[in-house]
């Protein structure tokens, strides 16, 4: 056997070597890779990842559900600013706008801090600026619509500011159907948009109807029922 045909030996088991150690070390890999699979959904000019499956140790396949519709939100601009009514002094403008300085802030490092967003809209009623506070507290019923706080908000601000008691009474009425037991103040505010229209009978029954829920409080809904009497 000549020389170069023992080097062409050698070459070809060193090779069948080199691929059966890089097969097993594959299949190594794989071995301890969790199995995964993402799934996604087109919207038209991107793709959103909204989970990912995983199979765990038992064997049970695991998909959580990424929350997708506060992508399509259209968020108000929190760094509008505050337009102030002429009875605000200088002093209480240098507050509120020291207030929303701090609210800029924190929604610049998390644009749907919850707290904030009701702050805002607070301080747009505060200083004059009503359709901007139900802007800011719209977007907090879309972003927690289960939470009644933004819509009781809405309910004081178009009965009592926006003088649309119509629209008031609609928000009151979604606060107390998100927490029937939440905030004695839902039922008698809704009660006094029905006084205001002459209305006895619902504002009644609007009581009554936070005293059979007991609501926090739901003793001082007794007394003014038992005043109307």
């Amino acid at each position: 056997m000549t020389q170069t045909t023992k080097n062409i030996l050698i070459g070809i088991v060193a090779l069948i070597v080199i691929l059966v150690l890089g097969y097993f070390a594959w299949k190594e890999r794989q071995t301890a890779m969790p199995a995964t699979s993402t799934t996604s959904t087109s919207t038209g000019a991107a793709t959103i990842v909204v989970g990912t499956s995983t199979t765990n140790a038992s064997g049970y396949t695991i998909t959580p559900i990424y929350a997708t519709s506060t992508l399509t939100l259209q968020a108000p601009n929190y760094k509008t600013p505050l337009t102030f009514s002429s009875n605000l002094n200088a002093n209480q403008q240098a507050a509120y706008q020291s207030q929303f300085t701090v609210v800029q802030t924190t929604l610049a490092s998390n644009s749907t801090d919850y707290s904030s967003w009701l702050e805002l809209g607070i301080l747009r009623e505060d200083t004059g600026d009503y359709q901007g506070a139900a802007v800011d507290w719209k977007y907090v019923t879309k972003l927690y619509p289960s939470d009644p706080t933004a819509y009781a908000n809405l309910g004081d601000l178009y009965a009592n500011y926006l003088k649309q008691p119509a629209q008031g009474e609609t928000y009151y009425k979604q606060a107390i159907a998100l927490d029937p037991t939440k905030e004695e103040t839902f039922y008698q505010n809704l009660a006094q948009i029905y006084i205001a229209q002459g209305d006895t009978a619902d504002a009644k029954a609007t009581l009554q109807q936070g005293i059979n829920a007991k609501v926090t409080g739901y003793q001082n809904l007794q007394t003014e029922l038992n005043s109307m009497q």
